[in-house]
């Protein structure tokens, strides 16, 4: 699939697809002090392919594809579960979080917390290329009031 691809051209690791979830991660196979800002451009640049695919190709009424993404920062625990059918998986509160951060967003919108934004902002390799603006205080289930940017 073009995310695919888009994970091997970026260097970011790819967890899993659930359902309509794309799950993916940076700064977990090896070290990168981009990590963040390669995550915001896997968002970007996946949210501009999805907005050129039809929903209905042959209804071109109906619209384009419109994502619904978050980001979220932190450390995270990996496993291998299972033996027969081994998985890879993330777990911990910055997975929860960042799924959290997807759930408050909207179609056509990325949401990141507060933690995402900072790095983004501090990293030098970014070099303003992110149009980021504060979307405010969102109440998180589990987490209580953040300050969320889109």
């Amino acid at each position: 699939s073009f995310f695919d691809e888009l994970c091997e051209r970026l260097n970011v690791f790819k967890v899993e697809t659930v359902g309509d979830s794309y799950m993916s991660v940076c700064n977990i196979v090896e070290p990168q002090p981009h990590h963040a800002s390669l995550a915001a451009r896997f968002a970007v640049e996946a949210m501009l392919v999805a907005s050129m695919v039809p929903i209905d190709v042959e209804d071109p009424s109906a619209g384009f594809v419109e994502l619904q993404i978050g980001l979220h920062t932190g450390p995270v625990v990996t496993h291998v579960i299972g033996t027969k059918n081994a998985r890879f998986t993330l777990i911990g509160d910055t997975v929860n979080t960042a799924a959290r951060m997807e759930s408050n967003s909207k179609p056509g919108k990325i949401m990141c917390s507060e933690d995402s934004y900072r790095l983004i902002c501090k990293d030098q390799y970014d070099d303003g290329e992110f149009e980021v603006e504060k979307r405010g205080v969102v109440h998180i289930k589990g987490k209580g009031d953040m300050i969320t940017y889109w």
